[in-house]
């Protein structure tokens, strides 16, 4: 049961960083289009990788069933 704390420890993480990014860009934070372009990138792969995170927690829990 370890591996839930793991996940939801990265969740929370993940979810905490993306949510401070998407305030930066909603708030008008951005300095230049590149700074905004790579806000919007890690916005991406923070989504990509809560997903794949979700994925393989309910993957985890359905075999130890």
């Amino acid at each position: 049961m370890d591996y839930i704390k793991v996940c939801e420890h990265l969740l929370k993480k993940y979810r905490e960083r993306r949510n401070h990014l998407e305030e930066t860009l909603a708030t008008g934070g951005v300095s230049d289009y590149a700074h905004y372009q790579r806000l919007v990138g890690e916005v991406t792969g923070l989504r990509i990788c809560e997903q794949e995170i979700i994925d393989l927690r309910k993957n985890m829990e359905e075999a130890d069933d």
